[in-house]
This record gives structure tokens, C-alpha cells and sequence, in this order.
């Protein structure tokens, strides 16, 4: 899992699923952590340890909509046979697409920076 937006890899080489960067999926991870484990602010949410978020992230159950997200990034949908099925996947694959964009680590910063209005993050 990488923690910045990165350029797109060609679909067989495409391991990112989650990016802390991508304000949508931020959003997404911290509706799913006030629901499930405790309701906190948007600015002690972005300040959780790794380590701390991972372990709570990794255990998220499949009927968590972030979970439906990231998987629509990863499946192939030439696998699914249903016609139907294939079509609901490759719209949730446009609609979930990760940006084709590459933001430098001090462009990520500034970004949340001003998202936080934090004078300092790091």
C-alpha cells in the first residue's frame, strides 16, 4: 500500500488500493473509523499512528463501503462471467479511479497543511 498518489501501473502491475492522499478515500477511512471503533475529530483522526490505523483497517468487513471501493480498484473484471456484474464493476472502477497524477511529498504536505490548517505536521 502506498501512502501518495502515484502514476498509473499498468493494470497486471497495479498494487495501490488505498491512498492516504486522495481526499475521497480519506474521507471514506474516517467515516469508517468514527463508525466502527469511536467518533473523533477530522484532525486527531489525521494525527493516529500508522501502526494504529492499520490494525484497525485491516480488519474492515466486507460490507464497509470502503471496501467495496478499494476492491473495484483491484478486481479483474475479464474474470467475472455475469454480464451484468461485469458492467457494475468496470462503472465502479471509472468512478473510484485514482487520479492519473504524481504530487511530490512537500506537494502532499502543503495540500494537507491547508486541508488541517496546521501550521506543522511533521
Amino acid at each position: 500500500m502506498n501512502l501518495y498518489l502515484v502514476k498509473e501501473l499498468p493494470v497486471k502491475n497495479r498494487k495501490m488500493t488505498f491512498c492516504f492522499a486522495y481526499p475521497e478515500d480519506l474521507n471514506q477511512a474516517y467515516a469508517f473509523y468514527c463508525a466502527r471503533y469511536r467518533d473523533i475529530s477530522y484532525n486527531e483522526f489525521l494525527h493516529l499512528g500508522i501502526t494504529e490505523f492499520m490494525m484497525k483497517f485491516s480488519s474492515m468487513p466486507e460490507s464497509e463501503p470502503l471496501h467495496t471501493i478499494l476492491k473495484s480498484r483491484v478486481i479483474n473484471v475479464n474474470d467475472i462471467k455475469s454480464k451484468e456484474e461485469r458492467k457494475h464493476w468496470r462503472m465502479l472502477q471509472h468512478k473510484n479511479k485514482i487520479p492519473d497524477i504524481y504530487l511530490s511529498h512537500e506537494e502532499i504536505m502543503w495540500d494537507l497543511k491547508k486541508m488541517t490548517k496546521e501550521k506543522k505536521l511533521w
